[in-house]
C-alpha cells in the first residue's frame, strides 16, 4: 500500500508539472491563448442560434432557444476537444518523455485537463452570462449532480477515444483528418438541435446507438426538470466510457511498447 500510495503522489506531481508547462506553453506568446479556442466555440453556438432564430425555429423546450442550442452544442465540443487533445498529445510527448519517469500517457492527461479547465470555467461563464441579462431563467441548473456525472464521463470518454486515434493515427496518418471531418459531422446525429424522443421512430432506433446524443441528454437533465429521459441511459455511457478506456490504454501502452523497441 505504500508503494501505490507513493507511485501516485508521484505521478500527481508529474501531471501537475506537465500541466503548469502546458499552461504556459499556450500562453508564452499572448495572455490566455486558450480561451480564444473557447471563444470559437462561444461564437459556434451564437452563430447557429442566430441562423435558427432567423428562421423562426421554435424553443423544443424550456424558455430560451440560445440556452437549449448551448446545453447540445457543448457536450458535442467538449468531446471534441478532449479526444482531439489527447490524441495529438501522444505524438507531442517526444519533447518531455525524455525526462525520468514521464511517460506519453502523463502528457496526454495534462494536455485534456488544461483544456478540462479551460472549458468548464469559460461555460459556466457562459452560462452565468445568459442568466444575468435574463435571456433564460433556466440557466442555472437545478440539478448540479447531472453536471458532475456528465463532466466525469464524458472526459473519460473523450479521453479514450483520443488514446484510440493515436494509435489508428500512427498506422495510418490520414485517420487525424478523417476523424476531424467525422468529429464535426458528429453535430448533426447527436441530438443538438432536437429531441430524440420527439423524433420518427425509424430515427429514434438509429440515434440511440450514438453514445454522444446520451451525453447531450444527460448534460440536458441538469437545466431542465421535464427533458425526456426514454431514451437515456447511464449504463449504455458508462460501458462505452469504460470500453474506450480500456481499448485505449490498452492501445497506448503497444504503441509505447512499439516506439521503445525502436518500430
Amino acid at each position: 500500500m505504500n508503494a501505490i500510495a507513493i507511485g501516485l503522489s508521484r505521478q500527481v506531481r508529474i501531471v501537475s508539472a506537465l500541466t503548469i508547462r502546458e499552461v504556459r506553453l499556450r500562453n508564452s506568446k499572448h495572455a490566455f491563448t486558450q480561451l480564444f479556442d473557447l471563444l470559437e466555440a462561444v461564437v459556434f453556438i451564437v452563430v447557429h442560434y442566430a441562423i435558427f432564430k432567423f428562421l423562426g425555429r421554435h424553443i423544443p423546450i424550456g424558455d430560451s432557444l440560445l440556452l437549449f442550442i448551448s446545453t447540445g452544442i457543448l457536450p458535442v465540443l467538449f468531446f471534441r476537444t478532449i479526444s482531439i487533445r489527447a490524441a495529438s498529445a501522444i505524438e507531442a510527448s517526444k519533447a518531455v518523455t525524455a525526462i525520468p519517469y514521464i511517460e506519453a500517457i502523463d502528457y496526454a492527461i495534462a494536455r485534456s485537463f488544461v483544456e478540462f479547465l479551460s472549458f468548464v470555467i469559460a461555460f459556466a461563464g457562459f452560462f452565468a452570462l445568459i442568466g444575468v441579462l435574463d435571456l433564460s431563467r433556466l440557466a442555472v441548473p437545478y440539478n448540479p449532480i447531472a453536471i458532475v456525472q456528465f463532466l466525469i464521463l464524458i472526459s473519460l470518454f473523450g479521453f479514450g477515444i483520443g488514446l484510440i486515434n493515436s494509435f489508428l493515427a500512427f498506422l495510418f496518418p490520414l485517420w487525424t483528418f478523417i476523424w476531424g471531418m467525422i468529429s464535426r459531422v458528429q453535430i448533426f446525429f447527436s441530438a443538438v438541435f432536437y429531441i430524440p424522443e420527439y423524433m420518427p421512430p425509424q430515427m429514434k432506433e438509429i440515434l440511440v446507438y450514438n453514445p454522444i446524443m446520451h451525453f447531450v441528454a444527460l448534460f440536458r437533465t441538469a437545466f431542465y426538470s421535464n427533458y425526456p429521459t426514454h431514451m437515456l441511459s447511464m449504463n449504455y455511457m458508462i460501458g462505452w466510457t469504460f470500453g474506450v478506456m480500456l481499448v485505449g490504454l490498452a492501445l497506448e501502452r503497444a504503441l509505447r511498447n512499439h516506439r521503445a523497441n525502436g518500430h
